[in-house]
C-alpha cells in the first residue's frame, strides 16, 4: 500500500516536471513511460534509504533532475534553451552529464545517466542529442596520446 502512494507521488511529481517544459507523459508510449518510472522509484527508494529520509523529501529533487535529463533527450538543448532560456544552467548542467556518461564516466546511482542509458537508443531521442553523442566519442577516440593522459577529452 505504502509502495502505491509513492509510486503516485513520484508519477505526479515527474509529470508536473515534464508539463513545465511542454512534455506529457500521455504523450510518450506506454512501455517508456513505464521504464521511466521504474529509474525514478528505484533512486528515489535508494536514496531514501541511503540517507534515511522520507520519500517525499527526496522525491523532488530526483525528479526535477530525471524530468530535465528526459526533456533535454526528447527535446534537444537547442529547444530548451529557445523556450526556457532561464534554465541554461540546468542545461549546461545535463549536457556536461551526457558528455561525462558517454566519456565512460558512469555511475548507476546517477539519475540522468539512468535516463540517457534508456533513451540515447530510442528513436524518440533527438537528433541534436544523438550528433553530441557521436562527437563525443569520436572526440574521445581522436584524442592525442600523451597530452591528454589527464582524462580530459581532446576537442580536435
Amino acid at each position: 500500500m505504502f509502495n502505491f502512494f509513492e509510486k503516485n507521488l513520484e508519477k505526479r511529481l515527474l509529470c508536473n516536471h515534464l508539463l513545465s517544459v511542454g512534455l506529457e507523459l500521455g504523450e510518450m508510449p506506454p512501455g517508456l513511460v513505464r521504464q521511466l518510472l521504474q529509474i525514478v522509484h528505484q533512486q528515489v527508494t535508494s536514496v531514501s534509504r541511503k540517507y534515511r529520509q522520507p520519500v517525499h523529501i527526496v522525491s523532488e529533487s530526483i525528479i526535477c533532475s530525471a524530468a530535465w535529463g528526459i526533456a533535454y533527450c526528447l527535446l534537444g538543448p537547442s529547444k530548451l534553451l529557445d523556450v526556457y532560456p532561464e534554465y541554461k544552467d540546468r542545461t549546461e548542467e545535463t549536457e556536461m552529464e551526457l558528455l561525462l556518461f558517454q566519456g565512460g564516466n558512469s555511475s548507476e546511482n546517477n539519475i540522468y545517466q539512468q535516463i540517457f542509458r534508456l533513451l540515447l537508443d530510442t528513436p524518440h531521442c533527438h537528433p541534436e542529442v544523438k550528433t553530441l553523442c557521436e562527437q563525443t566519442r569520436l572526440a574521445t577516440v581522436k584524442s592525442i596520446p600523451g597530452v591528454f593522459d589527464n582524462g580530459f577529452l581532446s576537442l580536435h
